[in-house]
C-alpha cells in the first residue's frame, strides 16, 4: 500500500511555492522600481518571465536547495540558499544578454533577486513549521521483532515526522485489536517474512476489516528508503509485486526502446566533435587503444560487448577480473577526467542503439562477478530483468561498488528501478546523473 508522505510530498510543496515566488518577485521588482505596473509587459515580457522562472528552478535542483533536511533553520542552509540565487541570477543573465536579447532592467533584477532569496528562505522556515502541525506523526505497530521488524523499526526513527513507534507485537496475552485500540494505533506494519501463522494472519485481517492500515514491511520501506529489502523478502513477495510481470510493462518496453533510439542518435550527433578530441588525448596520453571493450551481462544474462574510451593503462588486467574503485591505479591521469565527468561512458551509445542496452537501467556487471554475486546475494538474477543502462537508480543513489557488500546495496536499488520503471523515473535519473556529475561525486 502507497504512503502519502509529508517528507516526500514537501520537495513538490516547496517547488510549487518557487513556480509562484520567481515571477511575482520580478513583478515586485518593477513595481518597486517604478511605483506603477505601467509597461510591464513591455519591460518584463510574459515568456521571459516564464523561461526565467525555469532557469531558477534548475539550477536550485542542481544546487540540492530542494533537500530539505534538520538543518531548515541553520546559517548553513540560508548560505545555500543565497548562492543559489546568486548563481541562478548570473545564469538568467548570460541568457538574457547573451541568447535571448531581452535584458530586465538592472534595478528590477536586483530588487527581485533580493526579494526571491528573502521570500524563498521565509517560505521553507514557514513551510517547517506548518507541516509540523499539519503533519502529525501517525501511531504506529510493528509486527515482529525479528531483524526485519528491527530493521524497519530504524528506518522510521529518520521519519519521526510522519510516524511515531509505539512498540512491536508478538505473542502477547491481549488481542491485536485490543492494543491498538489501547495505544491509540493508526498504522500497523508487518515484518514478518513470508506468511504469518494462521492466528496472527486472523488478527492482521480484522484490523484492516475495523479500518486500520495494515502496511507489508517491504512495500513501506521500499517507499521511504527508495530500495527493496532483500535481506528481509520472501519469494511470495516478489510472485505477486507487478513490477515483476513482463505483460504489465510490454507497452512501455517499446516506448523505452523508441526514445532509447531517438535521443541516442542525436547525442551521438552533437558529440561527434567531442569524441575526436578524446580520441586525441586518450592517444598522446598513454599507449594503447582509444577504446576498449569488456564482456557484460545483459538483459535474460545474455553476454554481450561493451564499449567505452579506454581510461586505464593498456592491458590493466590481465587473467583474474578486479574490482574497480574509485581510487584505482591503474587509471591514467586522462582516464581520471574521463570517470569524474563520466564521458568514458559514452562509447556505450553504439550498445544502446544496438538494443544491448538502454539510457537508463542496472549497469551490467561482468560474467565473473554475475556468478560469485548469485550465489551470495538473494534475487540477483532479477536485476537482469531489464536491459542494462547507461545510468540507474543504484548509480545516483550509491558510489562504486568494490565489494560483495557493494554489490548487495545496490541491488536493492536495481531492483526499485525493475519495479518502478516508468519515465517519469527515468527523467528523475538522468536529471539526478547530471547533478551528481555537476557536484562532481561519484
Amino acid at each position: 500500500m502507497k504512503m502519502k508522505l509529508s517528507r516526500r510530498n514537501s520537495h513538490y510543496l516547496l517547488l510549487l511555492g518557487d513556480i509562484l515566488i520567481i515571477p511575482f518577485s520580478f513583478i515586485l521588482g518593477h513595481y518597486l522600481r517604478f511605483g506603477n505596473f505601467d509597461e510591464l509587459s513591455i519591460k518584463i515580457p510574459f515568456l521571459s518571465l516564464l523561461w526565467m522562472t525555469f532557469g531558477y528552478l534548475v539550477v536550485f535542483y542542481f544546487l540540492n536547495v530542494y533537500e530539505i533536511g534538520r538543518d531548515i533553520h541553520s546559517f548553513g542552509m540560508l548560505l545555500r540558499l543565497f548562492l543559489s540565487v546568486f548563481i541562478a541570477a548570473v545564469f538568467v543573465s548570460f541568457l538574457n544578454y547573451g541568447l535571448f536579447l531581452e535584458p530586465i532592467g538592472r534595478g528590477i533584477f536586483i530588487i527581485a533577486n533580493l526579494s526571491i532569496f528573502l521570500v524563498i528562505s521565509a517560505w521553507r522556515l514557514l513551510f517547517s513549521q506548518v507541516s509540523r502541525l499539519l503533519f502529525k506523526p501517525k501511531r504506529t505497530l510493528i509486527i515482529g521483532m525479528d531483524i526485519a521488524g528491527q530493521e524497519i523499526g530504524r528506518v522510521l526513527e529518520d521519519f519521526s515526522r510522519d510516524f511515531h513507534v509505539v512498540g512491536f507485537f508478538e505473542d502477547e496475552s491481549k488481542s491485536l485489536l485490543e492494543i491498538c485500540k489501547e495505544k491509540k494505533i493508526e498504522i500497523i506494519i508487518n515484518s514478518i517474512v513470508g506468511l504469518p501463522n494462521r492466528e496472527m494472519g486472523k488478527e492482521l485481517i480484522n484490523a484492516r476489516l475495523v479500518g486500520l492500515n495494515v502496511v507489508e514491511m517491504p512495500d513501506l520501506y521500499q517507499e521511504l528508503e527508495k530500495k527493496i529489502p532483500i535481506d528481509h523478502m520472501s519469494e511470495v513477495w516478489f510472485l505477486k509485486a507487478k513490477g515483476f510481470d513482463w505483460s504489465e510493462k510490454s507497452f512501455m518496453f517499446k516506448v523505452k526502446r523508441t526514445l532509447d533510439i531517438i535521443f541516442s542518435c542525436i547525442i551521438l550527433l552533437l558529440c561527434l566533435p567531442l569524441f575526436l578530441v578524446i580520441s586525441v588525448f586518450v592517444k598522446l596520453t598513454s599507449k594503447g587503444p582509444v577504446f576498449y571493450s569488456q564482456e557484460r551481462i545483459g538483459k535474460n544474462e545474455v553476454i554481450f560487448k561493451l564499449y567505452k574510451f579506454r581510461s586505464m593503462i593498456d592491458k590493466a588486467e590481465k587473467g583474474q577480473a578486479v574490482w574497480a574503485v574509485e581510487d584505482d591505479k591503474r587509471i591514467t591521469g586522462f582516464g581520471k577526467v574521463l570517470r569524474k565527468l563520466h564521458l568514458d561512458e559514452l562509447p556505450q551509445l553504439v550498445n544502446v542503439l544496438k538494443g544491448e542496452m538502454s539510457l537508463v537501467g542496472a549497469r551490467p556487471e561482468r560474467p565473473e562477478f554475475v556468478n560469485q554475486l548469485k550465489e551470495k546475494i538473494p534475487f540477483y538474477s532479477l536485476r537482469h530483468f531489464l536491459k542494462p543502462g547507461l545510468t540507474g537508480w543504484a548509480q545516483v543513489n550509491y558510489p562504486y561498488a568494490s565489494s560483495i557488500d557493494d554489490s548487495r546495496e545496490k541491488l536493492k536499488y536495481d531492483l526499485y528501478y525493475v519495479y518502478h520503471m516508468n519515465l517519469f523515473l527515468d527523467l528523475r535519473i538522468i536529471l539526478k546523473t547530471f547533478q551528481r556529475i555537476f557536484h562532481r561525486r561519484k
